[in-house]
């Protein structure tokens, strides 16, 4: 199980006040008018502290200085609401409306698998299979000193394939942009680098967008047509999805556009980057048209007839290869007390963005800033959870004094094990600190006797520490889904 990287958050200078529209039925519905009111008045944060009030979702993007940003919100196998609020900062439309379009960054993972799937069922492709056989334009350098194990589709989908890669920078302009060949072979223009094996496939998770580079030729190849036609056709046509289209289909680019900005708050001077890793990237979408897919991913896993997958292709979607992960085919599997939910977030230059959907309840909600702050993005996921009483999601409460001082804490300080993998904890500020070096930092609130929460990790992440007969802290037991110990290690 990999912890993920804490989120980014984003801080810049810009005061201005906070414009909304929202797409509602056209029915004067005052019960739903009331509900996206308390939507908007429920944001807390991942532990709440007994006695606090709730923030105001107006305040909270005044705090985080976020331009804007846009909410569809899934209930009972449908949209039954989406709203847009603040700027674009695009003089030709100024204020972020539900068709607005955003980049949806790595939330293209998802889509791209769907397009696979769909292309399994239309052409028998076997997800198992030696990528190589599947690929005719270019062959992937397998390195047998690495590893003698051929790569499969499912594996590239999954993040399972040892494959380095990690994402993409994408590029200023349309003028100068690499082939797909290019890109992952990592030569010029292509400013990522090559695509090649690390490890041994099928042993752990390992985030690679170049992996997913590889399954968009994969597409291509096998059914000599551009990736983009092909979704298209079998995806966003199907579906109506008329807000959805790819960064090099710049005919495309509609005026209800947003433009990226930087942490420090500055519109990008290029707008947006553009990206030709469309499958791994490279989406602008909607939260209603990410949303129209995600309602028939949905209604083909409850068996109501889903237009783009069959029932058994939905539930091999969300099947994660290994059992000791949650990464599935395009998407991150959630066991919430018993309930099940399927997440996946973005992260391109000057975008954020996150969806978040029960497997089985018909819920869900897709959030997507025109900046790089992802900590409103989760505290809005909350507020959704809490006011739809979605199952499964336990909220969070400590007494005001639970805080614990540097004496109780230093017990718990110390370096932790896991395989080749360490996790020092440490005392800053009066909190606990857990960090494996290089990769990500979190601080650890406490939430009762030695249980505590991460922060800054999502999935949800609960850290216990366990001792011995003695009263000595001896492991760390991470729980994110399934659970992982780590040895408490002497490192004098």
């Amino acid at each position: 199980m990999q912890l993920k990287k804490p989120h980014i958050l984003l801080v810049f200078l810009c005061i201005y006040r906070i414009t909304t529209s929202a797409q509602v039925p056209k029915t004067d519905d005052t019960t739903l008018e009331s509900k996206i009111n308390e939507v908007e008045h429920s944001l807390k944060s991942q532990v709440h502290i007994q006695g606090e009030a709730l923030w105001n979702l107006e305040e909270r993007m005044l705090k985080y200085q976020v331009q804007g940003l846009s909410i569809a919100v899934i209930n009972n196998y449908e949209i039954e609401w989406a709203k847009g609020y603040g700027t674009t900062n695009n003089a030709e439309k100024g204020r972020v409306t539900p068709q607005t379009v955003f980049q949806a960054a790595s939330m293209s993972k998802f889509v791209n698998a769907m397009a696979l799937m769909k292309l399994k069922e239309l052409q028998n492709v076997d997800l198992d299979a030696d990528i190589n056989t599947l690929l005719s334009s270019w062959k992937f350098p397998y390195n047998t000193s690495i590893s003698e194990q051929t790569i499969s589709l499912r594996q590239l989908m999954s993040h399972t394939a040892g494959i380095s890669t990690h994402g993409f920078g994408g590029y200023k302009d349309a003028k100068k942009l690499p082939s797909i060949i290019e890109i992952l072979a990592g030569t010029n223009p292509a400013n990522s680098e090559k695509v090649k094996p690390l490890g041994s496939p099928n042993k752990n998770f390992k985030y690679s967008g170049g992996g997913t580079t590889i399954s968009q030729l994969i597409l291509s190849d096998v059914t000599n047509m551009s990736y983009e036609k092909f979704v298209n056709e079998n995806l966003f046509t199907p579906l109506q999805m008329n807000n959805s289209f790819y960064s090099i289909e710049l005919k495309k680019y509609p005026q209800d556009i947003a433009f990226g900005h930087l942490r420090n708050g500055k519109t990008l001077k290029n707008r947006y980057q553009i990206y030709p890793e469309s499958a791994a990237a490279g989406l602008w979408t909607t939260p209603s048209d990410l949303g129209k897919l995600l309602i028939d991913l949905q209604l083909s896993l409850a068996n109501k007839n889903g237009k783009v997958l069959s029932t058994a292709s939905s539930k091999e979607l969300i099947t994660p290869p290994l059992t000791t992960e949650i990464s599935a085919l395009g998407l991150f599997v959630e066991n919430r007390n018993g309930h099940t939910y399927l997440q996946h977030s973005g992260s391109n230059r000057g975008f954020r963005g996150k969806f978040y959907v029960g497997a089985a309840n018909g819920k869900g909600v897709i959030v997507m800033v025109n900046g790089t702050n992802t900590k409103i993005i989760e505290e809005i996921i909350r507020s959704v959870a809490l006011v739809y009483e979605w199952s499964g999601f336990s909220n969070i409460e400590i007494a005001s004094d639970q805080a614990l001082q540097n004496s109780d804490l230093k017990k718990y300080t110390g370096t932790y094990v896991f395989k080749n993998r360490e996790v020092i904890v440490s005392i800053k500020k009066g909190k606990l600190i857990a960090e494996e070096k290089r990769k990500w930092s979190t601080s650890l609130t406490p939430i009762g006797g030695s249980l505590f929460v991460a922060d800054a990790i999502q999935p949800e992440t609960k850290i216990e520490f366990v001792s011995d007969k003695e009263g000595t802290v001896n492991k760390l037991i991470a729980h994110q889904g399934v659970s992982i110990k780590w040895k408490k290690v002497d490192k004098k």
